[in-house]
């Protein structure tokens, strides 16, 4: 229900950033899945959440056809795991089973 297409969201990224694109969006990425597990409440999660999917609607509008390495793939969709985690536990919720 959270997940996004974590793919889409480093394809978005890789335009967005010099250099190894896919790097710099997995350290931002990183950035807000520790905000996230920073909070203490369900306020500032929704901060936090507000502010990924600002991030993550700029980089919508610099899209490429470029796609993320395996072992890059592979670390965003544990950095969105994570996050989930930590906005569940936030809010009280039981992780959802894969």
């Amino acid at each position: 229900m959270k997940k996004i297409g974590l793919a889409l969201v480093l394809s978005l990224a890789a335009s967005a950033c010099g250099g190894d694109a896919f790097d710099d969006a997995l350290k931002q990425f990183e950035g807000f899945k520790n905000k996230m597990c920073a909070c203490k409440d369900a306020a500032c999660a929704d901060k936090v959440k507000e502010d990924w999917r600002t991030w993550r609607s700029g980089l919508k509008d610099k899209l490429k056809d470029k796609k993320p390495s395996e072992a890059q793939d592979k670390k965003g969709k544990a950095l969105d795991d994570a996050m989930d985690a930590c906005e569940d536990k936030v809010r009280g919720e039981a992780p959802a089973t894969p």
